[in-house]
């Protein structure tokens, strides 16, 4: 009998330490524009039975601006973009004399990367990862084992086969973290308001994508092993065509070089004669917010990076700012204060490093960092993150 109670312990002593030195898993989603509140006014059963047995947090806060490249960036890189450099979705470098825009391959450039990305990280350390698509995955520096170049008329479908393929290879050619990106429901949102009935319908087949992608992900023989991270970027607020500042109506083309508008903020180089120029037509401004870029709020942790101008101006919620009095907008939009409720995103987690039914805090989304650096067992270098702000979502 002695013999026999020693051998059962020692069995479960083995098992219980082989799960704690074994690299678990994580898979890190993003639903682009899924703004905090869409679970309590859309239906979401997927996300509820996420929640359900694993973690949701009240809200996740953004980083300023509330845009979508420079919040995926800060997730991956626990630093706020003043920090990582990519401080908009477009904007100038005027050492390189250079434009950063989504809508070119400029995009890809490695030069415009700051901080030292989770997938670049986890590799220094050992530690396989593959990226279905995320700003700053596929500038082919600092880059996962595995990328894909952003397509967005690849199916989510085929996105989630990829994934399970991956999961699927060799323990030896295996990833251990991955990221997937989905555009929705940001596009809806962006066009026909957070608050329609075109937008319901998106989020309701956005929460069918993740109930086949948790379905997908269990039925594997390493389901178990799986840490799930759900999140999104920013939320989304709504806005209408008679609620816009146009800047052509305040300011003069020849006060300044380039001017980087992105509804509803704008970054904007000033030609240093006409500093003060601007300075007084910018108080005459209905509806919005601006600060010289040294004059930003601590808060927002932004304006020291030479990329944000000499000037940072923001619409204030509702409103659109736009560059022409004859540009129309509608639907809605984000990029605003990072204090607004509308601007907040999601965070669901479930898997084996995290509690069941715990109802988490609001946090920043620089956390996520070395939440994922935790689970992986990966040494961090100085972040903007903070662990102790999310840990106490982790089991002990």
């Amino acid at each position: 009998m002695r013999i026999l109670v020693i051998s059962i312990f020692l069995l479960s002593f083995c098992n219980g330490f082989s799960q704690k030195v074994a690299k678990p898993y994580v898979v890190l989603v993003s639903l682009d524009g899924f703004r905090w509140d869409y679970p309590d006014i859309f239906d979401t059963p997927n996300l509820d039975r996420l929640a359900q047995n694993g973690v949701k947090a009240k809200s996740m806060q953004p980083s300023y601006p509330t845009k979508t490249f420079p919040n995926h960036y800060s997730i991956v890189t626990g630093l706020y973009p003043d920090h990582h450099g990519i401080v908009n979705n477009n904007f100038y470098d005027k050492e390189i004399q250079k434009v950063f825009t989504l809508k070119t391959a400029v995009k890809r450039e490695a030069h415009f990367y700051g901080g030292n990305p989770i997938w670049n990280l986890a590799e220094q350390q050992g530690v396989k990862t593959a990226c279905y698509y995320w700003p700053g995955s596929d500038t082919g520096v600092k880059s996962p084992s595995i990328f894909k170049i952003y397509d967005d008329t690849v199916s989510y479908e085929s996105r989630i086969n990829t994934v399970i393929d991956w999961l699927s290879l060799s323990e030896s050619e295996r990833p251990h973290l991955i990221t997937l990106y989905f555009d929705q429901p940001d596009k809806t949102g962006h066009d026909f308001g957070p608050l329609s009935a075109e937008n319901k319908k998106t989020v309701t087949e956005v929460d069918a994508v993740i109930g086949q992608l948790m379905q997908r992900l269990d039925a594997l023989p390493i389901g178990k092993e799986i840490n799930l991270i759900v999140l999104s970027d920013h939320g989304m607020a709504s806005i209408s065509n008679d609620k816009k500042v146009a800047i052509l109506d305040y300011l003069q083309p020849e006060w300044y070089g380039y001017a980087a508008v992105i509804n509803p903020i704008m970054s904007l180089e000033a030609k240093p004669e006409y500093t003060e120029a601007i300075a007084n037509a910018l108080k005459k401004v209905p509806n919005i917010k601006w600060y010289p870029s040294a004059k930003v709020p601590k808060r927002l942790h932004f304006g020291a990076n030479p990329r944000a101008l000499d000037f940072v101006i923001e619409a204030e919620e509702g409103f659109s700012l736009v560059y022409k009095p004859d540009q129309k907008v509608s639907g809605g939009t984000h990029g605003y204060d990072n204090d607004i409720q509308d601007m907040q995103a999601i965070f669901y987690a479930k898997g084996p490093n995290f509690k069941i039914g715990k109802k988490a805090k609001s946090f920043r989304n620089v956390s996520v960092y070395p939440l994922i650096a935790e689970i992986l067992g990966l040494k961090t270098e100085t972040i903007d993150g903070d662990l102790a702000e999310v840990k106490a979502m982790l089991r002990n």
